[in-house]
C-alpha cells in the first residue's frame, strides 16, 4: 500500500485475481427414469439409495431406476442427478400425472384453504389432514380502559401476539374477534376499530386465536402449530408450511369471511384425492420433453441449460417400451436414443450411455448399433441379471456401467479408459457371447461386457458409437469435451477486455498452464510439450476484420493418450544347432 502523506488523492494499481483453470468433476450421471413421487421439472442431486427412496419413493412396479441405482453406488458412484419422467399432458381419459388435493372450509362453509401433494402421483391419494384450533393458546387482559371505536388496546403482556394473529376480546357481556396490526410494549394496535368500550376492571380477556395442521400417510407426518390466516402474520399458514412442509403445498383462498368465522374449521383425516402417476401412457415425446424456455422445459429437454452431470442414461427408457401401450415398437425406443445423442452433441460436456433394447441377440445388437454414429455415445451389451428379493432380475446396464465410469475418473482420471473394471452385483448376463461375437461387436462399437472365471464380469470395451476413427475412443472424447468445457468456463473473464496483443499473449500462458499441468498427469501424450499440445491466439488467428467483429479466436491442439486395445507379442524359435553353428 502507498504511504500516506499529504492529503490527496492516491491510486494503487491491483491486478485482478483470476482463479486458475481446473477440470471439473466428470463422471456424474443423470438418469431419466419412473418413480412413485418426486419432482417432475427439474433434477435431484441424489447421494445414497436412502437419499433416493426418500425424495422418490418405493420403486414403481416392471422399472428399473430403483435397482440400477443401486448398481451404479454399487459399483463405486457417488454423486448422480434423478430427472423423474411422467406424462404430463394427454388426451382425455390418458393417465396424465396430477396432484392429489383437497379443498379445506372455513367456520362459515367457505373455502379457506386448498391442500395438494407436493408433487404428482398417486402416493398422494394416501395423505390425510387433520385441523385443530390450538389448545392452550397465550392469554393476556387489558390493564387499561378501551373506548369504543378504540384501535390501540393496553394489556399486561404480548408473548404470542404479533401482526396479523387474530384475537379474541371478551368481557362477561361482550366479546369481538379482530386481527393484530402491530405490537409497540404492551399496546396492540387493531386492524378494525372495537365496536364495544370494554373495561379493564370487568375484567377483559384477550386470547389469540389459531389452527394447528398435521399432515401425513402411513409413513410420514408433519405438525405445524399456531398458524394464522392473514398473510401479515409471521405464522401465516400459506408461507409457514410451503416454507417447511416436505408432503404438501397449500394456497390460502382468501374468502370474504368475518374474522370470527375466518379460520379452517376443525376436522379430522381429510383424505387427499385425484392424484394419478402418468406412467401407464408413457410415450416417447414425455422422455424428451419439450423446451418452452427457461421454467418450463421437461425431460431430456430439461438438461438443456442444466449445468451438472456430464452423463445422461435411462435404464427406465426400456420399461417404458415393454409396458407402456404408447411404446408401439422399437422405433419408439431409437427416436429417444436419438434425442438423447443430440442433447449430449449439442451440450460442451455431456456422454450418452446406452442400452440396447430387451430381448436381442448378437445380430440384434449389431443392428441396432448401425442406427446410430455419434462420438458422444456409447452402447453397452448385453443386459445383466442381479438378484432382487432372492429372485434372479434382467436389468439393463447403464447405471453399473456409469457407476464404473465415476470410480474410474475420481481414482484415474477422466482420461483413462472405463474398461476392464469388475461389475458388483452383477451374477450373470443374460448373453454369453462367444470370442467371434466379441470380435464383431468390438469392431462396430458396442462394448461387450463378458466373464473371466475368477476375475469376474468385467466390462470389455471402450468405444463411442463413431465411425470416425479420430473419436472412437470415448476416453479420448470425454477428455477433449471435459477439457473444452473447462476453457469455456474459465475464460469468461476475456469477455469485454480490449482485442489486443497483450489479452492473446495473457490468454495464451493462462491456457498453456493448465494445459502443461494435464500433460505432467499423463493426461495428454507426447515427449515435449510441444508434441502434446500447442495454442495458437495472435493476429494470424485474429485478423482485423475478426477483430472489428468482436470476435477473439484462439485454435488450440490435443494430444490425448489413446488406451491400450490389443497387446501383440510376436514370439520366435532359434535351435540350438543353428546356435552353435553360428558360434563357430
Amino acid at each position: 500500500m502507498a504511504q500516506l502523506r499529504a492529503p490527496g488523492i492516491y491510486y494503487e494499481a491491483s491486478e485482478q485475481r483470476i482463479p486458475p483453470l481446473e477440470l471439473g468433476r466428470t463422471g456424474v450421471p443423470v438418469f431419466l427414469g419412473i418413480t412413485r413421487r418426486g419432482p417432475l421439472d427439474a433434477p435431484v442431486r441424489i447421494t445414497s439409495e436412502d437419499r433416493f427412496l426418500e425424495i422418490f419413493g418405493e420403486p414403481v412396479h416392471d422399472t428399473f431406476l430403483t435397482t440400477c441405482l443401486k448398481g451404479f453406488f454399487g459399483n463405486g458412484g457417488e454423486e448422480c442427478f434423478v430427472l423423474r419422467v411422467a406424462r404430463l399432458e394427454g388426451e382425455p381419459g390418458e393417465d396424465v400425472a396430477r396432484r392429489a388435493s383437497v379443498v379445506l372450509l372455513d367456520r362459515a362453509g367457505q373455502p379457506v384453504l386448498a391442500v395438494e401433494a407436493l408433487d404428482q402421483g398417486t402416493w398422494g391419494n394416501d395423505l390425510r389432514v387433520t385441523v385443530r384450533e390450538s389448545p392452550d393458546s397465550p392469554r393476556t387482559f387489558l390493564t387499561r380502559d378501551a373506548d369504543r371505536g378504540a384501535t390501540h388496546i393496553q394489556v399486561k403482556g404480548t408473548h404470542g401476539l404479533a401482526p396479523g394473529t387474530l384475537i379474541h376480546v371478551s368481557d362477561r357481556n361482550n366479546e369481538q374477534w379482530v386481527e393484530v396490526g402491530g405490537v409497540e410494549g404492551k399496546v396492540i394496535q387493531l386492524r378494525d376499530p372495537l365496536i364495544h368500550a370494554f373495561a379493564s376492571g370487568a375484567p377483559t380477556y384477550v386470547k389469540t386465536r389459531t389452527v394447528d395442521l398435521s399432515v401425513g400417510d402411513h409413513e410420514r407426518s408433519e405438525r405445524f402449530e399456531r398458524l394464522s390466516t392473514s398473510g401479515a402474520s409471521p405464522r401465516f399458514i400459506e408461507r409457514t408450511i410451503n416454507d417447511q412442509s416436505r408432503l404438501v403445498r397449500v394456497k390460502a383462498l382468501r374468502p370474504d369471511t368475518p374474522p370470527a368465522l375466518s379460520l379452517p374449521a376443525d376436522l379430522a383425516d381429510a383424505r387427499l384425492g385425484g392424484g394419478s402417476d402418468g406412467v401407464s401412457d408413457l410415450g416417447p415425446d414425455d422422455f424428451i420433453g419439450h423446451d418452452r424456455g427457461p421454467g418450463d422445459r421437461r425431460g431430456l429437454m430439461g438438461l438443456v441449460e442444466f449445468p451438472k452431470g456430464d452423463l445422461v442414461a435411462m435404464p427406465d427408457l426400456m420399461a417404458a417400451y415393454m409396458h407402456s401401450k404408447r411404446f408401439r415398437s422399437p422405433r419408439d425406443i431409437e427416436v429417444v436414443q436419438e434425442a438423447a445423442i443430440s442433447l449430449c452433441e449439442r451440450s460442451s460436456n455431456r456422454f450418452a450411455l446406452l442400452d440396447m433394447p430387451p430381448g436381442g441377440d448378437f445380430e440384434d445388437a449389431l443392428h441396432w448399433r448401425q442406427l446410430f454414429d455419434s462420438a458422444h455415445a456409447a452402447f453397452y451389451y448385453p443386459w445383466v441379471v442381479v438378484l432382487e428379493g432372492g429372485k434372479r432380475r434382467k436389468v439393463p446396464p447403464s447405471a453399473h456401467v456409469a457407476g464404473i465410469f465415476a470410480a474410474s475418473d475420481r481414482r484415474h482420471g477422466v482420461h483413462k479408459a472405463p474398461a476392464n473394471e469388475v461389475l458388483e452385483g452383477v451374477v450373470d448376463l443374460e448373453v454369453l457371447l462367444q470370442d467371434s461375437h466379441l470380435a464383431s461387436l468390438n469392431q462396430a462399437g458396442i462394448n461387450c461386457l463378458r466373464p473371466f472365471g475368477p476375475r469376474g464380469l468385467r466390462v470389455w470395451g471402450a468405444r463411442t458409437a463413431s465411425s470416425d476413427p479420430e473419436w472412437r475412443h470415448l476416453n479420448v472424447r470425454r477428455t477433449v469435451s471435459a477439457i473444452a468445457a473447462t476453457i469455456e468456463h474459465g475464460t469468461q473473464w476475456a469477455v469485454f477486455e480490449p482485442n489486443a496483443p497483450a489479452l492473446w499473449k495473457r490468454l495464451t500462458r493462462f491456457i498453456v498452464g493448465f494445459l502443461m499441468g494435464l500433460r505432467e498427469r499423463g493426461m495428454l501424450a507426447g515427449d515435449r510439450p510441444e508434441d502434446a499440445f500447442f495454442v495458437k491466439c495472435d493476429s494470424e488467428t485474429n485478423p482485423r476484420e475478426e477483430v472489428d467483429r468482436g470476435m477473439l479466436v484462439t485454435r488450440i491442439g490435443l494430444a490425448v493418450t489413446r488406451p491400450v486395445e490389443f497387446i501383440v507379442f510376436h514370439l520366435s524359435q532359434r535351435l540350438e544347432n543353428e546356435a552353435q553353428q553360428e558360434e563357430v
